[in-house]
C-alpha cells in the first residue's frame, strides 16, 4: 500500500520519442510538398498552363487563339496590319461579308480585308496584303502587347493602322491592364520581363501573377469562384423569384457576326446602355495609364521601322453625346499630340459629317457602308508608305 512517504513511481521518459515525432512530421511535410508539386506538374503537362479566363470565343481567349494561329501560319507577313478593338473588326469584316457571303468566314475567323486590298492594289502588279489583328475589347495596353510580340525583326508589316476610340483608353468595367484577356493569354512567366513594371507595379501583383501561372490550382481559382457565384445567383433567384433582365455583354454581337441583323432600334438602345456603363466615372489615372501605353506603342513601331497610322474612328452623335462635356475633344488633342511627337500619322474621322446613322450597326460599330467611306478616307495615307 502506497503512503505519502512512499515515493511515486516516475514514468519512464524515452529521449528518442520527441525525435521520432519530429522526424515523422518532417517526413510527412516533405511527402505532402512533393505530392503537391507532382500533381501540379502533371496538371500543367496534361492540361497546359492555367488560364485566368476560359477559351470561350465571346468572353474568353478563343478569338485571340484563332488570330494568333492564323497570323503565325502566314507564309509571309502582311504589308498592312490592322490593330484595335471591335470597332476595327466589324466594318472591315462587314465589307467582305457583304461582297461574298459564301466564302467569307465569321467575324472571328476572317482576318483579311479584301475591300482594302482592292483599293490599295488598284491596277498595280504589286499585290499588297492586309491582315487584321484587331480583337474584341482591346485596350491600348493590349494593342501594345500584340505589336510587341508579333512584330519581330524582318517580319514586320510596312504599315500598321491602329483604329482607336475613347473606350480603348478608358473602360469603367476594366480594373487594370493586367485584367484583360490579352494580357492573361499572351503574357506568361517566359516573357514577363518587358511587361512586369507597367502591368504589375506592386510586389503583391507580381507574386500573384507568378503563383497564378506556376501553380495550376491557384491559377484556376477563377473557375471555382465563377461556379460558386452562378450557383448562389440561381439559388437567390429561385428563392425570391428574381428574373434577370439586365444588360448582358455581347448580347448584340451574338447575332451580328453571321450577317443577320436584329431590330435596329433594339441594337441602338442596347448600345447606349452599354456605353453609358463603360464611360461612367471616368478615372483620370486609368486614362493616363492607357495613354502611356499608346506612347510606348508609337515609339516601338518607330524603332521597328513600322509606319504607324493612328485613326480616330467614327463614332455616332449618340455615342459621343454620352461622354462628359469636353472629354472627347481633350482625348483627341492628347492622342494627336502623342502620335505626332512619335512620328506617327494621325487621321481624325471621329466626327466626320459624311458618316451618318445608316453607316452604323450600333452607336460605335460601323457596317459595310461606313467601312467603304472609311477606306476612302484612309487609303491615300496608307498608300504613301507602300513602295
Amino acid at each position: 500500500m502506497q503512503t505519502l512517504s512512499t515515493p511515486k513511481k516516475q514514468p519512464q521518459i524515452h529521449p528518442e520519442a520527441p525525435q521520432k515525432k519530429s522526424k515523422l512530421f518532417l517526413h510527412s511535410a516533405v511527402f505532402a510538398i512533393a505530392l503537391f508539386l507532382l500533381v501540379n506538374v502533371v496538371m500543367l503537362a496534361v492540361l497546359g498552363p492555367p488560364r485566368a479566363y476560359s477559351n470561350n470565343i465571346w468572353n474568353g481567349t478563343g478569338s485571340i487563339d484563332i488570330t494568333l494561329k492564323d497570323y503565325r501560319a502566314l507564309p509571309k507577313k502582311p504589308d498592312v496590319a490592322l490593330l484595335g478593338s471591335s470597332i476595327v473588326m466589324y466594318p472591315f469584316w462587314a465589307m467582305d461579308f457583304n461582297n461574298d457571303k459564301q466564302n467569307t468566314g465569321d467575324i472571328f475567323h476572317h482576318h483579311r480585308s479584301y475591300a482594302l486590298e482592292k483599293v490599295l492594289n488598284g491596277t498595280s502588279d504589286k499585290k499588297y496584303e492586309v491582315f487584321s489583328l484587331a480583337i474584341f475589347g482591346q485596350m491600348a495596353s493590349d494593342v501594345y502587347i500584340f505589336a510587341n510580340e508579333l512584330f519581330k525583326p524582318n517580319e514586320t508589316p510596312k504599315v500598321a493602322v491602329w483604329g482607336i476610340a475613347p473606350r480603348d483608353f478608358y473602360d469603367a468595367e476594366l480594373a487594370s491592364p493586367m485584367n484583360t484577356i490579352t494580357f492573361q493569354r499572351m503574357v506568361g512567366l517566359q516573357n514577363l520581363g518587358p511587361y512586369a513594371e507597367q502591368y504589375l507595379p506592386s510586389y503583391q501583383q507580381k507574386l500573384d501573377f507568378i503563383l497564378s501561372k506556376g501553380i495550376y490550382l491557384y491559377g484556376q481559382r477563377w473557375y471555382a469562384q465563377k461556379e460558386i457565384r452562378k450557383g448562389f445567383n440561381k439559388m437567390y433567384n429561385a428563392m425570391f423569384g428574381v428574373t434577370e433582365t439586365e444588360y448582358k455583354p455581347n448580347q448584340g454581337f451574338n447575332v451580328q457576326h453571321t450577317g443577320a441583323l436584329p431590330d435596329p432600334k433594339f441594337l441602338w438602345d442596347l448600345s447606349v446602355k452599354e456605353y453609358k456603363s463603360r464611360y461612367r466615372n471616368i478615372d483620370t489615372e486609368k486614362l493616363a495609364t492607357q495613354m502611356s501605353f499608346s506612347k510606348k506603342l508609337i515609339e516601338m513601331c518607330k524603332d521597328k521601322g513600322v509606319k504607324l497610322i493612328v485613326v480616330n474612328m467614327p463614332l455616332s452623335d449618340s455615342n459621343r453625346g454620352i461622354m462628359p462635356d469636353g472629354f472627347y475633344n481633350a482625348y483627341i488633342k492628347e492622342v494627336k499630340a502623342l502620335a505626332e511627337a512619335g512620328g506617327a500619322d494621325f487621321v481624325d474621322v471621329g466626327a466626320d459629317p459624311q458618316f451618318d446613322r445608316m453607316d452604323y450597326w450600333d452607336t460605335a460599330h460601323m457596317n459595310h457602308s461606313g467601312g467603304y467611306k472609311l477606306i476612302d478616307k484612309l487609303a491615300p495615307t496608307i498608300k504613301k508608305y507602300l513602295p
